[in-house]
C-alpha cells in the first residue's frame, strides 16, 4: 500500500501531458484498478505499458478538460479529480513495467517518472514490432521460439529481461541498463515524426518538462507570461525562479532561526541552552525535505539537475537529523541532571554527561548510516567504510582515546569528584570539571590546570575532601634548661590541652611525647586528630592550640630552644627559679597522690580537665 500510495504521488507530475494512445490494444487490466499489468513476456510487457499509459493520458486529458471548464482556480471539480486517479492508478501500472530496483529511494519516483515518459516517446516513434516480430503474449517457451532470458527491441537496445527471483520473480521488465540508456535514446528519434495516430498531442515529454508537479498548479500556470516558458540550461525560467526564491526562503528562515536561538540562549541555562541549540538542525532537516518537496513536486526541475539536487537535500536532511540526535544527547543529560538525586557538582553528573555524548553520538553515525543506504550506498560498505574509518581514526587520535578512556577510569574508580581538594604528582587544587578528554582544577594560586585523563588516571590521587579529619603532627623544641620535672610538667598540660579541646578528636587518642635530646634542644612530639576536613579551618584550630602550648611553657618556666651558630657572652637571666620549684613541687604531689601521668594520664585526670578549654577561645 505505501508503494502504490508512493507511486500514486509520483504520477501527479503528469497531469500536465498529453499521452499517446493506441486504441488497438484494449486489455481488460487496463480497466480492472486491481489488475496488475500483462508481464508474463517482452511483447505483454510493451502492450501493457503503452495501454496504460494511453489509459492514463485520455484520463489526464479528460480531467484537464473539465477543469478548465470549471470557474475553481485550486481546487479540480469532483469528476477532474476521479479523472487524476484514473489516471494515477495507469500511470503507476506502467511503472511496474521498469526495473527501479536499482534506483536510490530517494530518486526512484523522479527516475521512474521520466523513464516511463521517455520510453513512450521513444515507442511512440518507433513503433513495436509485429506479433510474429516478438515472443509471444502469453510465455516466452511457445512454438518456434527458444527459451529466452533476455529479449532486445529490433533495432534499438532497449532490452527487456525475465527476473529470475525476487518479489517480480518470472515477470518481464525493462532492464536497469535500457533505462540508463533512455534520454540518450531520445535524443536520437527526437527529430523522428510521430507515427501516424500514435499520440494525441505531441511533445508530451517536453512539456512536461516546463509544467508544474502539482495538478493543482494547472490553472495558475496558464496565468504565467508565455517567456517564462522558455527553456534555459534544461529548465524553464520560471522553474529557476521558483528555486531561487525557494532557495532563499530556506536559508532566511535557517539564518533567522541561527540568531534567534543565540539571542534567546545568552545567560539561559545548561537546559534551556540546550534545548534551543535543537532548533537549527530540525529546522535544517525540515527545510531540507521541503526544498525536495519544492524541487521534485512544486517546480517539477527534470534530468540530471534535479537527481542532484534532490540527492543533495537529501544528504543536508539526514545530516541535519544526525546533528540533532547529537545535541539531543546532551539536552537529556541535562535534563537528567536536574533531578534532586544528582548533585549537578558531583562525579555522577560528569558520567551522565559523559555517557549522554557517546550514545549521541553513537546514534548520529548510525542515523548518517540510514541516510547513506536511502542514497544508494550499500549497507555492507558503508560499516566497512566505518570500521576503516574507525581503524584510521583510533590510530591517528590515539591520545584522545586514551583519555576518554582516562576518564571513563575516572568515572569507575571515582577517586575524585567536581569540588573536592585533592593533591597529585606535587600540585594540589580543586576539582572543577571531570571531561570526556581532560579534568580541569583550580590550583592555590587560582590558576585553571587542564590535564588530560589519561594522564591524570596514572597519577597518585589523594583525596584531602574525603578524609572525615585532619592530622596536626607537631615537633616542640625546649631549652636544654629544663628539668625533667618541668618537662613531666609541660607534657601533662599539653595532654591535659589536647584531651581538654572540642575540636581535637578523642579518638584516635592523642597523646604528647618526649621524643628526643636534639641538638639544641629537647624534642617533645605533639600527634593529634582535629575536627576539620578543610585546610583553612585546620590551620586556625593548630593556631589555638600552638598559643596554649606557648602558655603552658611560660607557665612552667621553661622556653622554646632556638639554634644559633652565633657565640657571644652575655649575662643570661637564666631559668625562674621560682616558677620551676612550683612545677617540681606539682610533680611532686602528682606522685604522692597516685596520679603520676607518665606513661599514661588516668582517666580521673582527664575525666577533671575534659571541656575546660574554650574554643574559639575570648582572649
Amino acid at each position: 500500500m505505501k508503494k502504490t500510495l508512493r507511486i500514486a504521488l509520483c504520477m501527479l507530475f503528469f497531469a500536465f501531458s498529453v499521452f499517446s494512445a493506441f486504441p488497438s490494444f484494449v486489455f481488460a487490466s487496463a480497466d480492472s484498478p486491481l489488475a496488475p499489468p500483462d508481464r508474463s513476456s517482452p511483447g505483454a510487457t510493451l502492450r501493457s505499458f503503452l495501454v496504460h499509459m494511453n489509459a492514463g493520458s485520455r484520463a489526464i486529458l479528460e480531467a484537464r478538460t473539465l477543469w478548465d471548464e470549471s470557474p475553481m482556480l485550486f481546487t479540480p471539480p469532483p469528476e477532474a479529480a476521479e479523472r487524476l486517479q484514473t489516471a494515477l492508478r495507469h500511470f503507476g501500472r506502467a511503472m511496474q513495467c521498469l526495473d527501479l530496483s536499482g534506483v536510490p529511494e530517494v530518486i526512484r519516483d523522479e527516475t521512474g517518472r521520466e523513464s516511463i515518459l521517455l520510453l513512450k516517446e521513444i515507442l511512440d516513434r518507433i513503433g513495436l514490432p509485429s506479433a510474429a516480430e516478438m515472443p509471444a503474449l502469453s510465455g516466452v517457451a511457445a512454438e518456434g521460439w527458444p527459451p529466452l532470458s533476455r529479449w532486445t527491441v529490433p533495432g534499438t537496445e532497449i532490452q527487456l529481461y525475465r527476473v529470475a527471483s525476487g518479489t517480480d520473480e518470472g515477470r518481464w521488465l525493462v532492464s536497469p541498463e535500457s533505462l540508463s540508456r533512455l534520454k540518450g535514446d531520445y535524443l536520437k528519434v527526437k527529430r523522428m515524426p510521430y507515427l501516424p495516430g500514435a499520440t494525441v498531442k505531441e511533445g508530451i515529454y517536453e512539456e512536461y518538462l516546463v509544467r508544474p508537479g502539482i495538478f493543482s498548479l494547472h490553472k495558475l500556470m496558464n496565468m504565467l507570461p508565455e517567456w517564462t516558458g522558455a527553456v534555459v540550461f534544461g529548465q524553464a525560467i520560471w522553474q529557476w525562479c521558483g528555486l531561487l526564491l525557494a532557495l532563499l526562503l530556506f536559508a532566511g528562515a535557517l539564518t533567522a532561526a541561527m540568531r534567534l536561538g543565540r539571542r534567546l540562549g545568552e545567560g539561559r541555562s545548561a537546559v534551556v541552552g540546550g534545548g534551543l541549540k535543537l532548533i537549527p538542525p530540525v529546522l535544517l532537516s525540515l527545510g531540507a525535505a521541503w526544498m525536495i518537496l519544492v524541487v521534485d513536486k512544486y517546480i517539477n526541475l527534470s534530468g540530471m539537475f534535479c537527481l542532484f539536487l534532490v540527492n543533495l537535500f537529501t544528504a543536508v536532511k539526514w545530516l541535519g537529523w544526525s546533528v540533532c540526535i547529537f545535541r539531543l544527547g546532551d539536552f537529556l543529560a541535562e535534563l537528567v541532571i536536574l533531578s534532586p538525586r544528582i548533585d549537578p557538582e558531583s562525579i555522577d553528573a560528569s558520567l551522565v554527561k559523559t555517557l549522554g555524548r557517546l550514545a549521541s553520538i553513537a546514534a548520529a553515525l548510525a542515523i548518517l548510516a540510514h541516510g547513506m543506504a536511502s542514497l544508494g550506498f550499500s549497507l555492507a560498505t558503508i560499516l566497512t567504510g566505518f570500521g576503516v574509518a574507525g581503524l584510521a581514526i583510533s590510530l591517528a587520535a590515539r591520545p584522545t582515546i586514551e583519555n576518554i578512556i582516562g576518564g571513563l577510569t575516572l568515572f569507575a574508580d571515582r577517586s575524585v569528584k567536581v569540588g573536592e581538594f585533592c593533591r597529585f604528582g606535587g600540585s594540589s587544587g580543586t576539582v572543577l570539571h571531570i571531561g570526556l578528554r581532560s579534568t580541569k582544577i583550580q590550583a592555590l594560586d587560582h590558576t585553571i590546570l587542564s590535564i588530560p585523563n589519561a594522564e591524570f588516571s596514572q597519577m597518585q590521587i589523594v583525596n584531602v575532601s574525603r578524609r572525615p579529619d585532619s592530622l596536626m603532627e607537631k615537633r616542640i623544641d625546649l631549652r636544654y634548661e629544663t628539668t625533667e620535672d618541668q618537662l613531666r610538667w609541660i607534657l601533662a598540660s599539653v595532654r591535659d590541652l589536647l584531651h581538654a579541646h572540642p575540636m581535637v578528636c578523642a579518638d584516635p587518642v592523642p597523646f604528647v611525647r618526649f621524643e628526643n635530646y636534639g641538638e639544641s634542644s629537647l624534642n617533645v612530639l605533639l600527634f593529634a586528630y582535629v575536627k576539620a576536613k578543610r585546610w583553612a579551618d585546620r590551620a586556625a584550630i593548630e593556631e589555638d592550640i600552638l598559643f596554649h602550648v606557648g602558655k603552658i611553657v611560660a607557665k612552667a618556666g621553661s622556653g622554646f630552644a632556638f639554634p644559633s651558630t652565633t657565640a657571644y657572652i652575655a649575662r643570661d637571666a637564666g631559668l625562674d627559679r621560682e616558677k620551676g620549684a612550683e612545677a617540681e613541687e606539682e610533680v611532686r604531689q602528682w606522685r604522692e597522690s597516685g596520679l603520676y601521668p607518665f606513661p599514661e594520664t588516668p582517666l580521673e585526670r582527664i575525666a577533671e580537665v575534659l571541656g575546660s578549654v574554650e574554643y574559639p577561645p575570648r582572649e
